[in-house]
C-alpha cells in the first residue's frame, strides 16, 4: 500500500535532521529531538545550504523557519531539478561547495557512500516515527545515511462507481467484480507494450514466492536469486494464462499511457499504479480508491518500495 509521511510530520522530521547539524564546533551528546521546540542548539552566525527540489521545497521553508526561530541559524535554500542532484552532490561536495543537506532518493545512497560524500546520522531518537522499510533503506552496511521523508509504491487503484469501495483480497475476486463491472476490460495494467514491466508487475510476481533475491530472517537482502524455481515458474505459468495467448487480460499492447487513459475512460474498473499517475487516472472526474495489490498466487503481494529523505554532506562545517 502507499504510505506517506504528511506534510506536518514532514516539518518535524526535516527540523529534526536540521537539528542534528549543530552549527556549535562542541559536539553536543544530546540526541536529536522530533520537536523542534527545544533543540538546544545556539546556531547564532552559521548558514546551513540544503538542495531540495520544487515539490518539496515548501514543507523544507517551513521548517527551515522554525529552525532559524529556535536556533538563531540561517537556512538557505537552494531549488534544483530532481535529476540533477545525485550528479551535482558529488562532483560538488569534494570542492567545498556543496550543501549541507540534500533531499535525495534512497538508490542514491551506494553510489554516495562509494563516493565519500554523506555523513552516517543518528535518527534512533525518532527511528519508531517511521515505516520500518523507510529507515532501512537508507541504511549501508549497518549505517544510517539519511532520514526518511516519503515512501511510494504501486498499489491498486479501483473506480469506486463502477465497482464499489470494497477492495478485493485476490485475483480471482478482482476480476470477478472486473467483469461484473460491465466495463470493456476488467483490469488494466501497464506492461510496457512488448518490453514488459517488472516494476508495476512486482507485486504479482512475489504473491508466488518469487522476489529478485532471498531475503533473511532478520528482513535483509542475501545475493541468493529467488525468482527461480517452482514458484517462479508458476508465475511465468500465471502470466501466460492471462496473457494474448490466454484470457487476455494482461494485454501486451497496453502501455502506460494508454493504461491511464481506459482507466480514466471508465472502460476498466482496476489497475495497479503508483501515485504518479494519480492525476491521470483522475483526469475524467474518476471516484478513487486505494488498497494493496491482491493476491495473485496465494502470498502477500509486496511491491518495490521507494523512498527519499535527506542526505547530510560529508564535508559539511556543521554536522
Amino acid at each position: 500500500m502507499i504510505k506517506k509521511i504528511g506534510i506536518g510530520a514532514a516539518v518535524v522530521a526535516v527540523a529534526g535532521l536540521l537539528a542534528a547539524c549543530s552549527s556549535s564546533e562542541e559536539p553536543t551528546s544530546a540526541a536529536p529531538s522530533a520537536s523542534p521546540t527545544d533543540t538546544g542548539i545556539d546556531g547564532t552566525g552559521a548558514t546551513l545550504t540544503i538542495w531540495v527540489d520544487e515539490n518539496r521545497q515548501p514543507a523544507v521553508q517551513a521548517a527551515a523557519a522554525t529552525f532559524e526561530q529556535e536556533t538563531g541559524a540561517k537556512v538557505e535554500l537552494v531549488v534544483k531539478n530532481f535529476e540533477d542532484i545525485r550528479s551535482d552532490f558529488i562532483a560538488q561536495v569534494p570542492t567545498g561547495e556543496g550543501p549541507d543537506i540534500t533531499i535525495g532518493a534512497h538508490d542514491w545512497l551506494g553510489a554516495l557512500v562509494t563516493a565519500g560524500v554523506v555523513a552516517p546520522v543518528d535518527i534512533s531518537a525518532v527511528a519508531d516515527q517511521f515505516e520500518p522499510v523507510s529507515t532501512a533503506a537508507f541504511t549501508y552496511d549497518g549505517q544510517t545515511y539519511g532520514l526518511p521523508y516519503a515512501t511510494e509504491a504501486v498499489a491498486l487503484i479501483y473506480n469506486t462507481d463502477l465497482v464499489g469501495t470494497d477492495a478485493p483480497t485476490t485475483w480471482d475476486d478482482m476480476i470477478a467484480k472486473g467483469k461484473e463491472s460491465g466495463a470493456d476490460k476488467p483490469f488494466v495494467i501497464n506492461v510496457n507494450a512488448p518490453t514488459g514491466d517488472g516494476y508495476t508487475m512486482y507485486p504479482f510476481q512475489t504473491s508466488f514466492g518469487a522476489p529478485v533475491f532471498v531475503q533473511s530472517a532478520d528482513g535483509s537482502y542475501t545475493n541468493e536469486v529467488g525468482m527461480g524455481g517452482p514458484e517462479g515458474i508458476a508465475f511465468a505459468k500465471w502470466l501466460g494464462e492471462n496473457g494474448d495467448k490466454g484470457t487476455k487480460i494482461i494485454s501486451s499492447s497496453i502501455d502506460y499511457d494508454t493504461n491511464n487513459t481506459l482507466f480514466a475512460d471508465g472502460k476498466a474498473p482496476y489497475t495497479v499504479a503508483g501515485p504518479w499517475a494519480i492525476a491521470a487516472l483522475t483526469a475524467n472526474g474518476a471516484k478513487i480508491a486505494v488498497s494493496a495489490v491482491p493476491s495473485a498466487g496465494g502470498e502477500v503481494a509486496a511491491p518495490f518500495v521507494g523512498v527519499q529523505g535527506f542526505y547530510v554532506s560529508a564535508q559539511s562545517k556543521n554536522a
